[in-house]
């Protein structure tokens, strides 16, 4: 009798925007392309699916990225408790695409064939042959069973081989294992495995979950969903300091501190450091293919029937085999501009959807690595030459600036794209001298935003500020076009920090049993001065008009305008992230020897923010890791005034006839926190007095200063009398703190 098929999208993508091979991008809904009439119900397999940024993929041009053939493990019957279906049906057969071959056979409704196909030998030399059977054979549904189950791989354009080893294999194969089927699969049994030779090689092995065929659907095309067995990762770096650009951006590829950084070679590419002491990025490796989630018993696991990728790299000792770091290329994308300023440099971006990106732009600037199940911190390294924008060509070189990503979001997944993009902003822990003794600026701010995914629900971006600790922020759907974090979606915000080594750090500081001192903390920001960002939110916690209330905070100003005030939608206490890629959760326990988590581990813990709780607008996370507590001083800046303007009540001042009573010191002496200091200059007619700031000056001060003693020679206004005279000095009073705190600002919209 006569049988219609509708073809569908038998090989469909796994629902990423930017997936280890582009091509392999698509949606998940099948596709009715074709309709075709057959003599019998022969199983056939097409190969048909919707790509989501260019022209659906079809004929030959979809074959080539499986090199024209992949191996079927097929099984038929009722689902087990503990694994699919357990009668062999298809015995890793090899299915072959022949252009202009649709319906010459019963097996062959769309170019893809496997009756008669003989791996190892003919037209098919390119694989070989894993099935027992002698023959491959025509397959018919059978309606006496309750469903099929079917997985695949291929080695794409690598030849296919098997019985090789690391040392033996060359650059052009990848050898393969007979894949298992059924009971085989039970308790993520290692279901078959690649050697594979390079990363590169990567790009030719997909993959497939497990798909199961019911009743309701024999007799249509078996549709096959391929990803590709790579990861592919990418670097860019954009910046946001006020009143300079950046340029001459160098790279390490070691990690260090400030004693190497005018030894250490430089280089124009960009590199990540691996900062685990025994493992780094793979180079060739064994990689393992198992189906941990099936049967009955795990139907309502989220990764029930999905293929899970385990690497296992070659000795250390094998040349080569791992390495430290990992090269993405020289930068190339490069601002026109520096802030509208003539362009005469190679600028990098300064917004993130600008970000200059490292590497080569035909591939997207990606590069291929092995997956990892277990990542390691990752470290950023870089020199770059500040130059500012006002016209002056003044210039500051930073040596040394340093970003920490944690191994959180180092885990990559095949057929997922992770992109790292690093923010230099006007927080900064790098160097501005060689030899200098305490990093410049203030504390570089670098931002990480991981994968982008096409699945709304498997995206993860993450965002790391490096100050020394770091912090990492994430968001599922975190929007990078515009670095805001949605409440529209309805996700939490994650937050961890790292201290600069391969484990997060703690959150909490145990004072005692009962009495822990909470270190991470959320804060809501306003300003009626300075700009917000890291850097000012640092000097209004370290510098404020507020006193410190015991050893936590309500609400403080800074001396710049700034406002925090404290909110409540934190927690501290998370081990698991959810919705990380793929919707997997993110397990941030510490393992055990046997690789189990440990529960209530510490360093292990993130912070979350329940963002459907926030009001739309500015806040900081604050990571409190100094002293408890904090040991103030008081210091005195010069305040804008006028002639009669009222001195008020407590304020401070000095006038001009008291300073003239002051004799100017004779010898250089060091600042002193009990003094203030006056230069004094006169042109023989008219003696004129300048403040002079010691303020974060070390060491001995010029000669001649007035040193004025704040507890004896400054002057109390009087709000109900007091005015400003010509020539008097009026002072703030600031409370400055021993505390040291990491910052991240989050723009909730």
């Amino acid at each position: 009798m006569k049988t219609k098929y509708f073809i569908l999208a038998a090989i469909a993508a796994v629902g990423l925007a930017s997936c280890a091979d582009d091509v392999f991008v698509g949606d998940n809904s099948p596709n009715v392309v074709e309709e075709t009439t057959v003599d019998d119900n022969g199983i056939t397999f097409g190969f048909d699916f919707k790509n989501v940024t260019r022209a659906d993929i079809v004929g030959s041009g979809a074959a080539d990225l499986l090199g024209n053939g992949f191996y079927v493990i097929g099984t038929k019957g009722a689902q087990e408790e503990t694994s699919p279906s357990t009668n062999l049906v298809f015995d890793n057969y090899l299915v072959h695409y022949g252009i202009n071959t649709a319906g010459t056979t019963e097996s062959n409704t769309a170019n893809w064939e496997y009756v008669g196909v003989t791996p190892g030998s003919g037209s098919y030399t390119n694989w070989v042959k894993l099935s027992s059977l002698a023959n491959q054979t025509i397959k018919y549904w059978d309606y006496s069973t309750t469903q099929y189950d079917f997985h695949a791989f291929s080695t794409g354009a690598k030849k296919a081989v098997k019985d090789k080893t690391t040392s033996t294999i060359g650059d052009g194969e990848i050898n393969v294992t007979k894949s298992l089927y059924g009971s085989g699969l039970a308790g993520g049994a290692t279901a078959y495995t690649f050697i594979v030779p390079t990363a590169e090689a990567l790009k030719g092995a997909y993959v497939t979950d497990i798909t199961t065929v019911e009743k309701a659907n024999y007799g249509k095309e078996v549709k096959l969903t391929f990803k590709n067995l790579g990861s592919k990762i990418r670097l860019a770096l954009y910046e946001t300091v006020p009143g300079y650009a950046v340029k001459d951006v160098k790279f390490y590829r070691v990690d260090g501190t400030s004693t190497d950084l005018g030894t250490a070679t430089k280089y124009d590419a960009a590199y990540l450091i691996s900062a685990d002491a025994t493992n780094g990025f793979f180079t060739k490796g064994t990689v393992a293919v198992s189906f941990p989630k099936v049967g009955s018993n795990n139907s309502a696991n989220a990764n029930y029937k999905k293929a899970s990728v385990s690497v296992t790299p070659v000795a250390p000792t094998d040349p080569g085999a791992v390495v430290k770091y990992q090269e993405f290329g020289t930068l190339h994308n490069f601002a026109a501009s520096k802030e509208g300023s003539e362009a005469d440099g190679n600028y990098i971006g300064r917004t993130l959807p600008t970000a200059t990106f490292a590497g080569k732009e035909e591939v997207g600037y990606y590069q291929v690595v092995f997956p990892v199940t277990a990542g390691s911190a990752l470290t950023l390294r870089v020199d770059y030459t500040l130059v500012s924008t006002d016209g002056s060509g003044e210039t500051i070189k930073v040596y040394g600036a340093k970003a920490v990503v944690p191994s959180t979001y180092t885990t990559w997944q095949p057929n997922y794209a992770y992109t790292y993009i690093f923010k230099i902003s006007d927080n900064t822990n790098g160097w501005t001298d060689t030899g200098a003794t305490k990093a410049g600026l203030f504390p570089i701010t670098f931002d990480a935003v991981v994968a982008e995914i096409k699945d709304p629900s498997g995206e993860q971006t993450t965002i790391t500020t490096v100050a020394t600790p770091s912090i990492t922020t994430y968001q599922q759907n975190h929007n990078k076009t515009t670095d805001e974090y949605s409440k529209a979606t309805g996700k939490k915000i994650y937050v961890q920090v790292m201290d600069n080594s391969t484990t997060p750090a703690s959150l909490k500081k145990n004072l005692n049993d009962v009495d822990p001192y909470v270190m991470s903390k959320l804060y809501s920001v306003t300003s009626t001065g300075a700009p917000i960002s890291e850097a000012t939110v640092m000097d209004a916690l370290q510098n404020r008009t507020t006193a410190i209330a015991g050893t936590d905070d309500a609400t403080l100003t800074g001396r710049n305008g700034i406002t925090l005030t404290k909110n409540t939608n934190i927690s501290n206490t998370v081990e698991t992230i959810v919705n990380g890629a793929d919707d997997k959760p993110i397990d941030l326990r510490d393992k055990n020897g046997s690789g189990e988590p440990v529960e209530n581990s510490g360093k292990g813990k993130a912070a979350e923010i329940d963002i459907t709780k926030l009001s739309a607008g500015t806040y900081a996370y604050v990571y409190d890791y100094g002293d408890v507590a904090k040991t103030t001083t008081t210091f005195y800046q010069p305040k804008t005034v006028a002639v009669n303007d009222v001195i008020g009540d407590g304020v401070k001042y000095i006038t001009l006839a008291k300073l003239g009573t002051i004799v100017a010191t004779t010898s250089s002496e060091a600042a002193n926190d009990d003094y203030i200091y006056f230069s004094k200059t006169t042109d023989g007619v008219t003696t004129t007095y300048s403040y002079y700031s010691v303020d974060g000056k070390d060491g001995n001060l010029p000669d001649g200063l007035l040193k004025v003693a704040k507890a004896t020679d400054l002057l109390t206004g009087d709000g109900s009398t007091t005015k400003v005279v010509a020539g008097d000095f009026v002072f703030d009073i600031y409370i400055r703190n021993t505390g040291t705190y990491a910052v991240k600002i989050i723009k909730v919209v």
